[in-house]
């Protein structure tokens, strides 16, 4: 099950990290607010034409740029080094606390060798292009993905959720989420978003500044099919649909 303190603290250095990059794109550098609004608007047109040369060209080369515009904000660098910090204190806690990090597993001999079962995961961790679930039967598995530019496509019905609390987190930077859910599953979907439109279910907020939310099917308490949904992103859509 993943740690959803972690999850927290995750989102509130993700939403941090956006507020400062929003902080010195509007009042610090505004010529780094009318580059990386170049450099979103050809990867926006380049993936609408992918399928041709010229769209292809316009994708990648924005999308480099818009890595690179990143990469040299102060943003950026304040959350890679938050982010060491970070890192070093949950070493350094190991290390102090044994009991901190290490989890309970049934006793077995000592010289009896552990085995682990490496499992084939559905989606995997993509900085551009679109991921989605095969349009065939699928073997559940916990979603926990980060991408930077690119929609993700979860469709639920072709695959049999769990009878505890599976649960979906996708991380986004620029890019739509759908995420498609049998009638008689209920959902709760925790949302961060910098600017962009939500579609939950009769829920919908065409242009959302700046908010988190909390949404929640009546009856998600009280049953046993049901998944919680985590997404952050900058900029995109989040849409959860029924069928």
């Amino acid at each position: 099950m993943i740690n959803k303190a972690n999850i927290g603290i995750v989102d509130i250095l993700l939403l941090g990290t956006m507020l400062l990059f929003l902080v010195e794109l509007l009042f610090l550098n505004t010529g780094l607010l009318i580059f990386s609004v170049i450099f979103i608007l050809l990867v926006y047109f380049g993936k609408k034409t992918y399928y041709r040369p010229r769209g292809k060209f316009m994708f990648w080369v924005g999308a480099f740029f818009l890595a690179v515009t990143v990469m040299n904000t102060i943003a950026f660098k304040v959350l890679l080094m938050v982010g060491v910090i970070y890192f070093v204190y949950k070493w350094y806690k190991s290390k102090q606390d044994p009991a901190y990090y290490a989890p309970q597993f049934t006793e077995h001999e000592p010289d009896e060798p552990e085995k682990i079962v490496r499992k084939k995961v559905v989606f995997t961790n993509n900085w551009f292009g679109e991921q989605k679930t095969p349009p065939r039967a699928y073997e559940w598995q916990d979603v926990n993905i980060q991408t930077a530019v690119g929609d993700v496509i979860i469709d639920l019905n072709y695959t049999v959720i769990p009878k505890s609390e599976p649960v979906v987190v996708i991380r986004n930077l620029v890019g739509n989420v759908q995420i498609r859910v049998p009638y008689d599953v209920e959902v709760s979907v925790h949302h961060s978003v910098m600017f962009g439109t939500v579609k939950i279910l009769d829920h919908v907020e065409p242009n959302v500044w700046n908010k988190v939310l909390h949404l929640e099917t009546p009856n998600y308490s009280d049953t046993n099919q049901k998944v919680k949904i985590f997404t952050s992103m900058v900029v995109g859509k989040i849409e959860v649909i029924r069928g």
